[in-house]
């Protein structure tokens, strides 16, 4: 585990609670994407929730008839809302075996991977989701890499890495998946969602 990625843990453990109450609720862009999924898979289908945190979009996924377990580096996070059905885990080597899953959901949480790791990482996504799953990937838009402090702990710091739509299409294509298309919206970052599926 890179520095990056412990400190980055580390600092989702201190501010746990405080973030499972500021996001406790999805944003319309991320239900939608929920909503979609409905279409795309028959009900009980199973669903890896990546980097899931306290586990709300895990629950919302639940509540539209999936069968999801989330998963998720900080130990503290897991906790927050004592959501059952989470497992402490790092995205880049999955407790899960091939094709375990229907579809993959990883939202605003491989932005916290390395660069350079973020290939093994789509290579883990693509190894558990059976082909032809989809993939549900949200990222933030932009150039380059760095820490940024959070807003309500300035003294905590998390590691970012923006993406764009060409580069990150041609490494989704190495690790095995197509992409079918994609949005934009703008909050405080840019934010770019990547639909994919697995070849």
């Amino acid at each position: 585990m890179t520095d990056h990625t412990a400190t980055t843990r580390d600092t989702y453990d201190a501010i746990a609670p405080a973030y499972a109450r500021r996001w406790r609720s999805a944003p319309p862009q991320i239900a939608a994407e929920a909503d979609r999924l409905v279409a795309l898979l028959p009900s009980g289908a199973r669903i890896a929730d990546i980097g899931c945190g306290p586990g709300h979009h895990t629950c919302l996924l639940r509540d539209r008839g999936f069968e999801v377990t989330g998963f998720d580096l900080s130990r503290e996070m897991l906790a927050a809302d004592a959501v059952p059905g989470l497992v402490q885990a790092d995205m880049r080597a999955l407790p899960l075996a091939r094709a375990a899953v229907d579809a993959v959901w990883c939202v605003a949480a491989l932005l916290h991977v390395p660069r350079p790791e973020v290939p093994m990482a789509l290579g883990e996504f693509a190894r558990v989701v059976r082909p032809g799953g989809p993939l549900v990937l949200s990222l933030a838009e932009g150039d380059g890499d760095g820490w940024e402090p959070v807003p309500y702990a300035p003294d905590l710091r998390r590691w970012y890495v923006q993406h764009r739509l060409a580069p990150l299409t041609a490494q989704l294509a190495t690790a095995g998946f197509t992409v079918t298309g994609h949005t934009r919206w703008s909050t405080h970052r840019d934010w770019l969602m990547v639909r994919a599926r697995r070849v």
